[in-house]
C-alpha cells in the first residue's frame, strides 16, 4: 500500500500534534493554516492529566519546561485588593493538577514546540494562507477511495483522509455535517476576553482574580517581567459585545469591553485605560464561552474526521489543550492499529480507525459538558453577598486543599490512555 496521503486544517494545538503522529507511521502530510503565518499567539494554556502522558510521549518535556510560565499558584482578591483564598501549584511529580498546572505554558511558545517536531520532516508540508473550499468523496466500499479537495485558490487535490482541527467555528465541521444541520455550538451565557498591558512594579506573579457585583471577574496573569495578562470574564446578555464580535470591529469591542469594567475598583481603571490606548492591548481576544455538542457517531463522516475543539469544545473548560494531544495520539494510533492489520484497504482503517476513537475518546473528552450549570450563580455572583459566600468557600476548599486533584473528575482521572505500539 502506498504511504497514507493526509490533509490536516488547522494549525493550533491538535492540527501540528497528529501530524507528528501520522508522520511516525510514514504517512505524507499536508498542514494548512487559512493566516498568513503560524498562529504563535494567544493567552496561558495548560497541560493536564492525560495530556501529561501524550506530552512526555512526543518528547517534548523539556521543551515544555524550558519555556513554562512560573506561577505560584492562583488567588481570589477583594476589591480592595485583598486576598481572600490562594491555590498553590501541586508538588511536581504528584500527579496533582491544581488551578495552576505544573506545565503552564504560553499558547504561542507551545505551537511553536509543536511545529518544529515536523517542520523539517520530508514527509510533512507546511501551508499558510490556505482553506479548502470543499471536498468529495468516493464510496466507502472503494478499498483505497480518495477524498477529492478544492481549494479556495482553485487548486485541486486527492487525499486518504482529511482531519479538520479547525477550532470552535470549524468550517470542516460545517461541510461534514451539511448545510442544513443544526450549529452544534451552545452558549454558555458568559464571554471571556484576555490581552496584554505594560506591568506595574505590583503586579503579582500569580493568577490572580477579583469578583465584580453584576457577574464580572477581572483578572491577571504573568508570565514575563514587561506584560501583564488581562482577563475578563462576565455573563449575561450584553449586545454592544455581541454586535463587536458579529462586525470584527476590535475598536468597537475594546469600547463595550470598557464600558463594563469601567470604575470596577481594584484595578479596573488601570486595565481599562490600557485596553482603550496602550499598543500592548492590541492583543484583545474576546470570546463566548460555549461547548460544541456533536450528535453521537458525528467525530466522522466517512475519510473525513473531527479533532480537538471543532469536535468537542469546552470553552474555558481548562482541558481543551490536553484533550487536543489526547485525542490527536488516539485518532492516530487508531488509524495505524488497522492500518497494520489489514494492509490491502487504507479506506477500512481510516473509516473505523476514526470510528473507534470517537468511540474511546468521546466519552472523556465531553465528561465535563454541560458542568457550568452552577457557572452563573456560583462562580460569577451578581451581588456582593454572593461574592462573600464564595470567598468563604474558597478559603474553606483552599484550607482542605480541594484545588489538587488528579483530574477534571473522577471518571477522566481513572481513564487509562491507551497505548499504541504502532506509534513508538
Amino acid at each position: 500500500m502506498d504511504p497514507l496521503k493526509v490533509l490536516i486544517v488547522g494549525g493550533g494545538i491538535a492540527g501540528p500534534a497528529i501530524a507528528y503522529w501520522l508522520s511516525r507511521i510514514g504517512a505524507h502530510v499536508t498542514l494548512i493554516e487559512r493566516s498568513a503565518e503560524m498562529r504563535a499567539s494567544g493567552q496561558q494554556v495548560d497541560i493536564r492529566g492525560q495530556g501529561v502522558l501524550v506530552m512526555k510521549k512526543m518528547g517534548i518535556e523539556a521543551a515544555v519546561r524550558a519555556v513554562a510560565v512560573r506561577e505560584p499558584g492562583m488567588q481570589l482578591i477583594g476589591r480592595n485588593g485583598q486576598t481572600k483564598a490562594f491555590f498553590p501549584i501541586a508538588k511536581s511529580g504528584s500527579g496533582k493538577q491544581g488551578f495552576t498546572s505544573e506545565f503552564e505554558i504560553m499558547r504561542g511558545d507551545l505551537v511553536q514546540i509543536l511545529y518544529a517536531l515536523t517542520e523539517n520532516h520530508e514527509n510533512v508540508r507546511h501551508l499558510f494562507n490556505t482553506a479548502i473550499k470543499g471536498f468529495t468523496q468516493d464510496d466507502e466500499d472503494r478499498p483505497n477511495g480518495k477524498v477529492h479537495v478544492s481549494f479556495e485558490d482553485g487548486y485541486e487535490e486527492d487525499f486518504d483522509l482529511i482531519i479538520g482541527a479547525d477550532g470552535t467555528n470549524s468550517k470542516t465541521r460545517e461541510m461534514v455535517l451539511g448545510p442544513d444541520a443544526p450549529d452544534p455550538r451552545r452558549a454558555l451565557g458568559g464571554y471571556i476576553g484576555y490581552y496584554s498591558v505594560p506591568s506595574s512594579p505590583g503586579d503579582s506573579d500569580r493568577a490572580t482574580f477579583c469578583h465584580l457585583t453584576g457577574s464580572r471577574i477581572i483578572g491577571t496573569r504573568k508570565d514575563t517581567s514587561k506584560l501583564t495578562r488581562v482577563y475578563m470574564i462576565f455573563r449575561g446578555k450584553k449586545p454592544a459585545v455581541d454586535a463587536a464580535l458579529s462586525s470584527g470591529d476590535q475598536k468597537e469591542l475594546k469600547k463595550a469591553l470598557a464600558e463594563l469594567y469601567q470604575g470596577g475598583r481594584w484595578e479596573c481603571d488601570r486595565f481599562v485605560e490600557a485596553l482603550l490606548h496602550a499598543p500592548e492591548a492590541d492583543d484583545l481576544y474576546c470570546t463566548p464561552i460555549e461547548e460544541v455538542h456533536l450528535p453521537r457517531g458525528s467525530w466522522s463522516k466517512g475519510r473525513v474526521a473531527l479533532l480537538g475543539d471543532s469536535a468537542h469544545c469546552q470553552t474555558a473548560g481548562g482541558y481543551g489543550c490536553a484533550w487536543g494531544l489526547v485525542g490527536a495520539y488516539v485518532l492516530a494510533g487508531e488509524i495505524a492499529t488497522l492500518l497494520k492489520k489489514d494492509k490491502s484497504s487504507s479506506t477500512a482503517a481510516i473509516i473505523q480507525g476514526a470510528k473507534n476513537y470517537e468511540e474511546k475518546f468521546r466519552p472523556i473528552a465531553t465528561a465535563m459538558h454541560g458542568s457550568y450549570g452552577w457557572f452563573k450563580d456560583s462562580l460569577v455572583p451578581k451581588s456582593s453577598l454572593g461574592i462573600w459566600c464564595l470567598h468563604v468557600f474558597a478559603r474553606v476548599a483552599a484550607y482542605l486543599q480541594l484545588g489538587q486533584m488528579d483530574g477534571s473528575d473522577e471518571k477522566t482521572a481513572k481513564w487509562q490512555l491507551p497505548h499504541y505500539p504502532e506509534l513508538d
